[in-house]
């Protein structure tokens, strides 16, 4: 019997088939544990038509992989292809080349993260009553310093050193509650932009407890005081 699919894999499927059609799947494919994306579309004849998402080359540090930070970008991609197809009556291959060929245009233009800012936020409120009041509440001040960090520092160019000096410039005790929702919002915010057309490099890193570190509990500080003063043993001769 084969496994059953992660949860992020049926949940994409359903998002694509909800907003491309039925006939369109995707699917990892590759040897080892890093796949690509292969997108598959089935017409109503039956006849299908198939191409890897992102670079070919594992190497290239654009390379998308079959992972469930990816499934944001795959979403958008498919449902990009499916309405250039749609609306200008092209075929799955000829309509990927004209959505990279944008979107590279749009890459080559100054990337505009403020105005990013502003639909991370039109996304984060418009789906609740409730929403306005959690955005002040919660992501206002990450996303703001966040975005400081992006956009005041050029040598910062990758998710991880924008999390990295995040922690730098705002600290928080390692494992605090604070610390560690700071870190998960800027991460929301950066796999958002990677979604709408930033490189993958700004990614954060899946795990990201580095980011967030470990509380000290009373026991281990106490643990590290008796180390410290308490007399090390003698060497015989």
């Amino acid at each position: 019997m084969p496994d059953k699919p992660s949860k992020w894999i049926s949940s994409l499927r359903e998002e694509i088939r909800q907003e491309c059609g039925e006939g369109w799947m995707v699917r990892g494919i590759g040897k080892g544990l890093v796949q690509k994306v292969l997108l598959t579309v089935r017409f109503d004849n039956n006849n299908r038509t198939s191409i890897i998402l992102g670079p070919k080359a594992k190497s290239d540090p654009d390379f998308v992989p079959w992972v469930g930070t990816s499934s944001g970008w795959i979403l958008q991609i498919s449902k990009d292809i499916s309405l250039i197809m749609k609306s200008e009556g092209k075929g799955l291959a000829e309509a990927y080349e004209l959505v990279k060929t944008r979107k590279e245009f749009e890459l080559n233009s100054a990337f505009d993260w403020e105005q990013l800012a502003r639909k991370f936020k039109s996304h984060k409120t418009s789906h609740s009553k409730q929403g306005t009041r959690v955005w002040n509440r919660n992501y206002r001040t990450p996303i703001a310093r966040t975005l400081l960090i992006i956009t005041g520092e050029p040598s910062i160019s990758t998710g991880y050193t924008v999390l990295k000096t995040l922690v730098k410039r705002h600290g928080g005790e390692p494992g605090s509650a604070s610390r560690r929702f700071r870190i998960l919002y800027a991460s929301e915010f950066l796999r958002f932009a990677f979604k709408n057309g930033a490189n993958r490099s700004w990614l954060p890193p899946e795990d990201l407890s580095v980011f967030i570190g470990k509380k000290i509990t009373t026991n281990q500080i106490k643990k590290n005081q008796n180390e410290t003063n308490s007399p090390k043993e003698s060497k015989l001769g």
